[in-house]
């Protein structure tokens, strides 16, 4: 297993873990790593899910840390 795949999966374990009352999807789509497409990239926008089959190992973990960054802030705002 190469290194970004074992740190991916132990985001989503540690997420998940956090946050019991979630269904996976949900920590997928909480992450980043399943994205809607921006409006911009559909004709009638109608929130489809962009396919990140091309989406390299590293560019998913950078958006999951940004994320998981961005969710702490949040927490840190609201205390």
């Amino acid at each position: 297993m190469k290194k970004e795949h074992q740190k991916i999966i132990e985001h989503i374990s540690d997420y998940l873990s956090k946050n019991e009352s979630l269904r996976f999807g949900q920590a997928l789509f909480n992450l980043r790593i399943n994205e809607f497409k921006e409006e911009k990239e559909t004709i009638n926008p109608k929130n489809e899910i962009r396919d990140i089959h091309g989406d390299a190992d590293k560019k998913i973990l950078e958006r999951i840390e940004s994320q998981l960054d961005w969710l702490e802030e949040q927490k840190s705002l609201h205390r």
